[in-house]
């Protein structure tokens, strides 16, 4: 793990209500991925506007999967910590330090298992699997229109383990068919 991940991620306490890390984190995702999907330099201009500090290169790059972009750390109810990033390709992603994976995973559904017309929701991946702090779960979902040659891929990754570096991680990208 990067140092720079270590200290950001450092155990902190977590939610007294881990509803409220769950219901922050959907809406995050809902406010800066999904609103600026089709307009990512939109979303750097709005942390720009805010003056949200960027996250150092060593510490985005484990949030970025080791692409190029940026990313930007945010506050959330009581000593939740969440990241925000966006990739140079335009995947967009959220992740929460701590959120209980089912109300996250409930929420998320809510979110994205409808589309709005003429759009199609279809739900492309549901798997558990382990990892070394436990298990995860991993649940997609895509939106397109017949005939569309990309679709809208909305995907939630949660951890059960609070010992896990993140408890839930969602991103969205547009890929082909």
């Amino acid at each position: 793990m990067p140092i720079g991940l270590a200290l950001l991620l450092t155990a902190a306490p977590a939610l007294a209500q881990d509803g409220d890390a769950a219901a922050f984190f959907v809406k995050l995702y809902a406010e800066k991925c999904m609103k600026h999907y089709a307009k990512p330099m939109a979303l750097k201009a709005e942390f720009e506007a805010a003056k949200t500090p960027e996250l150092p290169a060593n510490t985005a790059n484990f949030f970025l999967g080791g692409a190029p972009g940026k990313a930007w750390p945010q506050r959330g109810p009581g000593e939740g910590r969440f990241v925000v990033s966006l990739r140079d390709d335009g995947i967009c992603a959220v992740f929460a330090q701590h959120a209980d994976d089912a109300n996250v995973e409930r929420r998320f559904k809510d979110l994205v298992s409808t589309s709005p017309p003429p759009l199609a929701a279809a739900v492309d991946k549901d798997e558990h699997e382990m990892s070394p702090t436990g298990p995860i779960h991993t649940l997609s979902y895509t939106w397109s229109r017949p005939g569309d040659e990309s679709e809208l891929l909305f995907t939630l990754t949660t951890a059960v383990s609070p010992d896990a570096p993140v408890q839930a991680m969602a991103s969205l990208g547009r890929t082909k068919k």
